[in-house]
This record gives structure tokens, sequence and C-alpha cells, in this order.
């Protein structure tokens, strides 16, 4: 239906206009939100899922929308030690010649002091700019995590604690703040602060965040586990800290001009 403008003495022609388009509207189950910045209270954020205008994430999403708003916070938070503050979801993907084109979206979930804890991306996956393949190609060495859509990798050097994989036509790829996460904190600080937690962390942690995929196609395993990463980290911040005196000979003196004579 379509609205034209009218004269002055025409206005309650043009009210019942817009009324009937308002209608026709809720009758057609109205407008699809997704694509813009939001802090939805439903889906993404809320207590209910809501993947307005998504096509159904099991398959077919080669040239269609797709969504990742259909997450809530109860569905993320488990993967975050600090609470969830704010979700912000955003338009995402590019077509031919790198345009945007809107047809993926963003999520990003924020603790206190970060703004991007756990980030999803979901797009078709014939997505110019970014997609399963290129992912792979990136990653030094790209190692499979088995149980996350039809397929999916992890960074086997650990240089990013990213998650892609693809289920049909749909990629998705869910990036975190490693540190965010519960246990992983304690292991790198007994890593002497460093990343170095070993692989067996690293396998748990995609395989975790992996879930909030499965979620978006609707299959597999949507309950994370990290019972390991949480007893281990446990296990490291009990660990003593060990400091040894430093004992300084006899004939050492220290000068006033900040330099030393044996």
């Amino acid at each position: 239906m379509q609205c034209t403008r009218v004269a002055p003495h025409r206005r309650i022609g043009l009210t019942a206009c817009l009324l009937a388009l308002a209608l026709g509207l809720a009758a057609c189950g109205g407008s699809s939100s997704k694509g813009s910045s939001s802090t939805a209270s439903t889906g993404v954020g809320g207590s209910t899922a809501a993947a307005t205008g998504a096509t159904d994430p099991g398959g077919g999403g080669g040239g269609a929308s797709v969504t990742c708003n259909q997450l809530t916070k109860a569905d993320v938070q488990p993967l975050l030690a600090a609470p969830i503050t704010g979700v912000t979801v955003k338009a995402a993907g590019m077509g031919s010649n790198f345009e945007p084109d809107g047809k993926g979206q963003q999520c990003s979930f924020a603790v206190e002091g970060m703004a991007s804890a756990i980030s999803v991306t979901v797009l078709p996956s014939n997505d110019e700019a970014q997609n399963y393949d290129g992912d792979v190609r990136a990653l030094s060495p790209a190692v499979s995590v088995p149980g996350i859509g039809d397929k999916a990798v992890r960074d086997g050097g650990h240089g990013t604690p990213t998650l892609s994989s693809l289920k049909g036509d749909v990629y998705c790829s869910v990036a975190v703040q490693p540190d965010d996460v519960p246990g992983i904190a304690q292991l790198e600080d007994a890593a002497g602060h460093t990343s170095d937690i070993g692989d067996k962390a690293y396998a748990e942690l995609a395989a975790a965040i992996g879930t909030l995929c499965n979620r978006i196609y609707g299959s597999g395993n949507t309950a994370p586990d990290l019972t390991g990463l949480v007893s281990a980290g446990a296990a490291a911040a009990s660990q003593p800290t060990t400091t040894t005196d430093l004992t300084l000979p006899t004939n050492l003196t220290l000068p006033t001009d900040g330099a030393s004579t044996p």
C-alpha cells in the first residue's frame, strides 16, 4: 500500500491511509529491525529468542539474511566470569565489490571494563570479506573443533582465541577475551601472566564458545562445559607463590651515586 502527499483539506484521507497502512503491517507481522545497532530487550539481552526476519539458520542462507539476535544473555553468561552489562547488535556483511549489504549481524556482549568480552558474527557463507575458507587460511595451523556445525576450526598456534564454523550456508564466528572466561585468568597468572596455558585449555575454550554457534544453527550441543577450565584455574590459583630472598655479598657497598663497587 502506498500513501501519497495530499492537500491540507484532505488530511482526514491521509490519516485513514496511514491507519490502513499500520493495520496492513500488523497483519503481515510487522517490520524487521535486524541490521541496526540495538540493545534489544527481547532476543539479544532478553529472556526470549527472537530471530526477526531470519532465514532457517540450519540451511539455505546463501543469499538471504542471517542473525545472531536470537541469543540471550542467559545463553552467553555461563561463558563469562563477570556479569554481562550490555549487548550491542549491528549489521554485518559485505557483498560484491566489498559493498556493505547488511545480510549478517554481529552481537557483542559487554562486561565491566570490556565492551566486547564475547562477539558473535553470523553471515551468509558466501560473504565476500569474511568466510570460513578465509579463516582457515589465516590460522597457523587450523585445528578442527568437533561437534560445532558441519565443521569448525580454532587457531592451533593460540594466536587468536576465535572459533570459526560453518553449517549449510551459514557462517558463524565467536571471538572472546580469554581472561574473561572462568578459569582462564588464573591459568594465565600461573603461566607468568602469559597466554601459554596449554593446548588442552584452548581446546576446551573453543568447544565451549562454539556452543553459541550451535544455538544459531539450531542443532548440536548448546550447553558449554567449562568444568576443566574452572578446575584447572582453581588448582593454579591455590599454588603457593614462593619468593627468594636476595642475599647481598658482605663486601658490597652501595655508593650514593647509584653505582656499585665490590
